[in-house]
């Protein structure tokens, strides 16, 4: 049906943009870091998913990459995980952080966006794991509770944790690299 939208930023909202598309206005609900990056007036080109829910207006969702309206449709398919849901958990989490957050089955994190508790959370887990083919990581579970344990918020843990690779880091290197990045240092080698 649709599957891009290009056109000018007309207005923004809390949860999407107006874009301008051939004289005619549609609103997309979008991630937070779609809204943070459009300005009024600037040229926008997204990758869009049209949801038609079984009751109410349909509605229409804007990704940057078609990688992440993917992964949008995954989240879709979760009984209980909704479009808005679906969404919240986007502008919270890129796929990377996702993925190790399903790979270090952390619900605690996950829980963190709006409209998930943690039992929903620990079913999104389970039903992610198989869907977005993750490797089980000890190395990563391992280190994020040494991290937690040493004081750490377990959400900058796995945003740092996700940005590097500490499969081909020894334990130590990877303590060393990620207590250093969290601190605010900058690691050379």
């Amino acid at each position: 049906m649709l599957d891009f939208i290009k056109g000018k930023v007309v207005f923004k909202y809390s949860d999407g943009i107006s874009v301008e598309c051939g004289g005619i206005g549609i609103k997309v609900f979008v991630p937070l870091s779609v809204l943070t990056k459009v300005s009024q007036g600037n040229e926008v080109f997204l990758f869009v998913k049209l949801i038609f829910p079984p009751e109410g207006t349909p509605a229409v969702y804007g990704f940057e990459t078609e990688d992440e309206r993917k992964l949008f449709e995954i989240l879709t398919r979760i009984p209980k995980i909704g479009s808005r849901t679906a969404l919240n958990i986007l502008s919270h989490f890129s796929k990377q952080e996702l993925i190790k957050i399903v790979e270090a089955k952390d619900a605690k994190t996950l829980a963190t966006v709006p409209g998930l508790g943690k039992k929903l959370s620990e079913r999104l887990i389970f039903e992610l794991a198989s869907k977005l083919k993750t490797e089980e990581s000890d190395k990563d579970r391992e280190l994020i509770e040494i991290l937690e344990n040493l004081g750490y918020p377990r959400r900058d843990i796995i945003k740092i944790l996700s940005k590097i690779d500490t499969e081909n880091l020894s334990f130590e290197e990877a303590i060393k690299k990620l207590t250093l990045l969290l601190s605010g240092g900058k690691f050379g080698g």
